[in-house]
């Protein structure tokens, strides 16, 4: 028996273009944020700074990130809570594990491989070749390993790739899914809250406290120099600071397969607008910082609105937000978006530093079509081939 996601759910469509916004949003986020490092004067900068709303939500975008997570904890919660529905045993943690490295290490692997062989020559020349050859061998285990984002020295993948450090969150957080999911689907509400203050603590403590962890740092440091406000970034981007991100889509998830089948009732449209308003207003408070909450806790309220526009994607059933997102331009970006991630990064470098040639209004679509073909080819050479076997091997007898 399969126990994928689509085997077991099928395909909720929505969540296709919703994926597509996440990725574009980070992209957006660094388009403003690396042109704007690198001084190339960009009119698509300037057109957003004329836009107030559209210009925060440029350089807030990497709460793409958040809602990448949230998207994790739906979808892959889901089949431990159909199994759990219908009195059946958990789904495999094997066959999990398994699908899983089919899904994300092939194609972050010859990234790996294309950055570190490629990518940093190109940007860093004769100097690249003639660095510290142990500071490049931690990085090529660490990334390898999944465990970048542990230190000053690799989180920032050799200011090559600084998205890559969320792929290590994801694959931490794969990690450790079945053993939490039955905790989940036996104690719900319970497992939820214990998650939720782990995560808000760790937040805090990163932020404030840590002392033995962060002196432990900085010994380990000492060579480099690593200075505390550095360690405490490092520890503010591990697994456990993103647990509540993790866990509302898990809770999504379990609320999403209790209605599934409902039909629709006739306060159900009042109240999804309802919903819709109070995300906005959400989102756009924190994006403008106008709550007043601890700077360390900064994140959650956007989180809190964004799980709420993935629950109004999730249940969506009208043939015009479905048509949006489940097919068209959003739902192509959505469909790359694990390769388009990988590599929009590195390329971004690369275009700000070899493509000067190409200015003005012309850059920003450019880019976007190189990326889309790159993602494209990524993802149909080496994201489907593996996935595609997986599906098409004959199931294991139990």
């Amino acid at each position: 028996m399969r126990e994928g996601v689509r085997d077991e759910i099928g395909y909720i469509a929505p969540l296709a273009g919703v994926r597509g916004l996440a990725v574009l949003w980070v992209i957006a986020f660094h388009w403003v944020v690396l042109r704007g490092a690198a001084g190339i004067a960009d009119p698509w900068i300037e057109a957003l700074r004329a836009v107030p709303p559209l210009d925060a939500l440029a350089r807030n975008g990497y709460l793409g990130v958040d809602l990448f997570f949230l998207l994790s904890g739906f979808l892959l919660a889901l089949p431990w809570y159909a199994h759990g529905r219908r009195g059946a045993p958990a789904p495999s943690a094997r066959g999990f594990y398994l699908r899983r490295i089919r899904r994300i290490v092939p194609a972050y692997y010859l990234q790996l491989l294309l950055l570190f062989t490629l990518v940093m020559p190109l940007l860093h020349g004769r100097k690249y070749w003639r660095s510290d050859v142990w500071v490049d061998l931690w990085n090529g285990v660490a990334h390898g390993l999944f465990l970048h984002n542990t230190t000053p020295l690799t989180s920032g993948s050799l200011g090559a790739n600084g998205a890559l450090w969320t792929l290590a969150i994801e694959a931490q957080f794969y990690l450790l899914l079945p053993l939490a999911m039955p905790l989940f689907v036996r104690m719900p509400w319970r497992t939820a809250a214990i998650a939720i203050a782990a995560a808000l603590a760790w937040q805090w403590d990163a932020a404030h406290d840590m002392r033995p962890v962060i002196d432990a740092y900085l010994s380990l440091g000492a060579h480099w120099r690593w200075p505390e406000a550095r360690v405490r970034e490092v520890l503010a981007i591990q697994l456990p600071a993103f647990a509540a991100h993790f866990t509302l889509g898990i809770v999504l998830a379990r609320a999403w397969l209790a209605r599934r089948d409902r039909e629709a009732g006739p306060g159900d449209a009042m109240s999804r607008l309802g919903i819709a308003i109070a995300a906005a207003l959400l989102l756009a408070a924190s994006l403008a910082g106008g709550l007043a909450i601890p700077a360390a806790f900064a994140r959650m309220p956007a989180m809190v609105a964004l799980a709420m526009l993935l629950w109004l994607a999730a249940t969506a059933r009208g043939r015009f937000a479905i048509s949006v997102l489940g097919g068209g331009p959003l739902a192509f970006a959505g469909r790359v978006s694990y390769s388009a991630y990988l590599y929009h990064f590195p390329l971004l470098l690369l275009w700000n530093l070899y493509a000067r040639g190409v200015e003005g209004w012309l850059a920003l679509p450019a880019y976007l079509a190189l990326l889309g073909a790159v993602a494209w080819t990524s993802w149909r050479w080496v994201e489907q081939p593996f996935i595609t076997s997986a599906s098409a091997s004959p199931p294991r007898a139990p």
